[in-house]
């Protein structure tokens, strides 16, 4: 007869089950904008320093204008030369020595001439770099004297005191997540600790190269994150507070082995949330069920068993 097999049982219970995404992140600002010139220029005169705080529209550099400046004002001469030209033509036109031609073609010379010339004083505001919102200058990219490339910011602006997370979710999971839903936050320079959270938007469309959305997860505004921090979140699906759960060890192959009577018998199970510890059953097993941890590889429906005392006890 052969010895029976010596297994460590424990029992199956009733508690919490979560069920989570995954996502990591990056903490920023909620309103923070990169400013760049759209004009390749040198750069005449920076006005504000790291850590200033701007008004909207607060100009923040001053590019090399020169010829811009130029040009607006020549045009500006030309606008009124066509104004004057114009006058005359239509006093001539208004007495009979002008015909009526004259006078509309000069009439269409100034309105060119003028549109030239405000679309030069408009292209001169590209030569001068504004703040637009008011927030506090976070970085400063600019020194008098650099060559300022269009498209390369030299500054960051952003609204102090309104964090948020953005974090990447995989396309497989963003069906599942839903604006308002709970998420649980950790980050490695606060070991230990978790930052509640909430996800407060969930972009329309997705990264097709990484496959990833983008989920906004709100945070308190006493939060001692800080802007840069990268996180890890658990995005909560539900929470099940009656769930039957089971040691993770006990599982193998999509089954547990039951112990009843002396033996052990295979029992394949339905799984819900799976954990390094516990996973959830949805069925399968019986609250109060005993479980054979970490079960041999030889086990066989029916094998005899000598249950060792549970660990912690």
């Amino acid at each position: 007869m052969l010895r029976p097999l010596p297994v460590t049982l424990a029992a199956a219970t009733r508690g919490e089950a979560v069920d989570t995404v995954y996502a990591s992140g990056v903490v920023e600002y909620v309103r923070q904008a990169r400013i760049a010139p759209v004009v390749t220029a040198p750069i005449r005169q920076v006005l504000v320093t790291e850590g200033q705080a701007v008004a909207a529209g607060q100009p923040l550099a001053q590019l090399e204008d020169g010829p811009q400046a130029a040009t607006a004002l020549q045009l500006e001469a030309q606008a009124g030369l066509a104004r004057a030209a114009a006058r005359r033509i239509a006093r001539l036109y208004a007495v009979g020595f002008a015909a009526r031609a004259a006078d509309e073609d000069a009439r269409s010379q100034v309105d060119a001439a003028q549109q030239a010339a405000r679309s030069a004083r408009v292209r001169l505001e590209d030569y001068r770099l504004r703040a637009p919102f008011a927030g506090q200058v976070l970085r400063r990219e600019a020194e008098p004297g650099d060559l300022a490339a269009a498209g390369v910011p030299l500054f960051v602006v952003a609204v102090p005191g309104a964090l948020r997370v953005t974090a990447g979710v995989d396309e497989r999971d963003v069906g599942r997540l839903a604006v308002g839903r709970e998420a649980v936050i950790r980050a490695d320079a606060f070991p230990g600790q978790v930052f509640a959270s909430r996800i407060a938007e969930i972009t329309p469309q997705g990264d097709a190269t990484g496959r990833v959305f983008r989920a906004r997860l709100s945070l308190d505004p006493a939060t001692v994150l800080r802007p840069g921090m990268t996180v890890e979140a658990n995005l909560v699906i539900a929470r099940r507070p009656a769930a039957i759960l089971v040691p993770t060890p006990s599982l193998r192959e999509g089954a547990v082995w039951i112990a009843a009577g002396g033996r052990v018998h295979r029992r394949a199970v339905t799984l819900g949330v799976q954990g390094a510890e516990r996973t959830e059953v949805l069925a399968g097993v019986k609250v109060g069920e005993r479980l054979v941890l970490d079960p041999p590889a030889d086990l066989k429906d029916g094998d005899r068993i000598a249950p060792r005392p549970e660990p912690g006890r």
